[in-house]
């Protein structure tokens, strides 16, 4: 009796719609991950001021060569051994794991070389093959390569040195460097010499009490440097016996809780010198209150530490943040720092004591009182500071570590001074042969602006404007460039470095 043949199996559509999709995402691998290769490659290039073309030809290199060459010897070496021996993968497979394969290893070296370096890189010239381009799809697409950047931030966590997360403080925080000065050429009159002192700054000696500062817009920043508080002048070797007692002293004295918060952070800005030879050595005494106290010497852990201590004392609520802060673009996202933050009316404002008590160079720390980085607004502070707590930022919305470091790295003074800067918009930015800076002058302040690569001299850049400023700068060579602002409100004084900028000539 004929048997009826097999019926032949029929497949269910949807599972061969799965295989497809599968074998499409499988195969998708094999682009995405050489191009994520080449990308990591020409940030980290961009970033150097290195050739962009080069790193973008290991992406050739991922896909198609080094699989295709890794599979042709395998198959010289099989056809040897074992001739006529069937194939477990298809040809395809065994591409898509060889370019798998290759790409991971090259990503993960590139990753490991320096993680800080790397993340820095992509969140900060990630979009470098965009330069120039501002149409709609260039804007999504530069929104789409930052969103991937921000998922490096493991990278970021991963090398954190912050020193107030380490209790033992073997581990560098990050001091004010000394402000570069330029001197006007015009200038009739010499300046006054700058301190050499580097000695721990001594209390000021105690004066007549003077009357209490004329009541003012406490939101009107920054204040005038019009001398210490009155309170602090009036303290005495007796009255100056522990933390707690400075601040029961300084509330007794002043009523006002803004100038309260004045008195408390020029104490510590006047009582501390910061701690050079431990910065420099990297191994750091207690940074206690009471030792600091004692010592009137610190880093700036030291420094918040004692704000936090007599501030509460004097009836303030105020707190340590944590994070990093940078002086230079070419820093990054900084060193591991520490400030204040301290609530008056019902609102949270943000002190520096650090920064306002004087400078570093090499020959030590230059007392230098100052009230830039005293009740700072969080959009100027934000320029040099960045909280590890997203909520210290004091912003409607907080702004992600790669918005910190693309933008430009500019003082509170800057801001103070009513200076806007319209381009570049950016920490780090491409140009060939010069560089444009433009700036808002409302104020009409007295600017500079310099040019230098490293190991040269500082060159002028050409200004053009008044209160819409042109600097024009010129590139030499092909190393990165660093451009300076300069400002002061007299014409024969003293220009502050305000702000930095750092170019690449392609």
């Amino acid at each position: 009796m004929p048997t009826n043949p097999p019926r032949p199996t029929r497949r269910s559509p949807l599972l061969a719609l799965v295989k497809v999709v599968l074998s499409l995402l499988w195969l998708a691998l094999v682009v995405v991950v050489p191009l994520l290769g080449a990308w990591v490659a020409s940030s980290l290039a961009a970033h150097a001021g290195a050739s962009t073309r080069l790193a973008l030809a290991s992406g050739l290199l991922l896909f198609p060569v080094l699989p295709v060459l890794w599979e042709s010897f395998a198959a010289w070496r099989r056809a040897r051994k074992a001739p006529g021996r069937k194939r477990f993968l298809t040809l395809t497979d065994r591409l898509v794991l060889r370019t798998l394969f290759v790409s991971l290893l090259f990503v993960g070296v590139l990753l490991a070389r320096d993680p800080r370096r790397a993340f820095e890189a992509l969140n900060g010239r990630g979009d470098w093959m965009l330069d120039g381009r501002h149409d709609r799809r260039a804007e999504s697409a530069r929104r789409g390569l930052f969103w991937l950047a921000a998922k490096s931030a493991w990278l970021y966590r991963l090398t954190d040195d912050n020193p107030v997360h380490d209790d033992t403080h073997h581990r560098q925080p990050t001091p004010r460097p000394l402000p570069e000065r330029a001197f006007s050429i015009a200038a009739a009159t010499p300046p006054p010499p700058e301190s050499t002192t580097a000695a721990p700054a001594a209390p000021s000696p105690p004066e007549p009490p003077l009357e209490a500062p004329r009541p003012r817009d406490p939101h009107a920043w920054p204040w005038p440097v019009d001398g210490l508080h009155p309170a602090v002048l009036a303290l005495t070797p007796a009255d100056e016996t522990s933390p707690r007692a400075v601040g029961r002293f300084l509330a007794a004295r002043e009523r006002d809780p803004w100038q309260l918060a004045r008195a408390v952070h020029d104490y510590v800005a006047d009582r501390v010198a910061y701690d050079v030879r431990s910065y420099r050595r990297g191994v750091y005494p207690p940074q206690d209150a009471d030792t600091v106290f004692r010592t009137h010497l610190s880093v700036c852990a030291g420094y918040a530490a004692l704000f936090e201590a007599v501030g509460r004392a004097a009836g303030l609520t105020v707190r340590t943040v944590e994070g990093r802060a940078r002086y230079m673009v070419t820093e990054g996202m900084g060193e591991g720092h520490a400030w204040n933050a301290v609530k008056l009316d019902g609102r949270w404002y943000l002190i520096d004591t650090t920064w306002d008590a004087g400078g570093v160079d090499t020959d030590g720390f230059h007392k230098g009182y100052h009230t830039y980085y005293f009740l700072t607004p969080p959009e100027a502070l934000l320029a040099t500071h960045y909280p590890d707590e997203a909520r210290w930022q004091l912003l409607p919305v907080a702004r992600t570590p790669g918005e910190y470091m693309r933008a430009p790295a500019l003082e509170p003074g800057f801001f103070a001074n009513g200076l806007r800067l319209i381009a570049p918009t950016r920490a780090e930015s491409d140009a060939r042969g010069s560089v444009e800076v433009t700036l808002d002058n409302p104020q009409a302040v007295f600017v500079r602006v310099t040019v230098h690569a490293e190991g040269e001299m500082a060159v002028e850049c050409a200004l053009t404007g008044a209160e819409h400023l042109t600097a024009r700068c010129p590139l030499t060579g092909d190393d990165a460039h660093e451009v300076t602002v300069y400002a002061t409100r007299e014409r024969y004084a003293y220009f502050e470095q305000l702000g930095s900028l750092r170019v690449h000539n392609r």
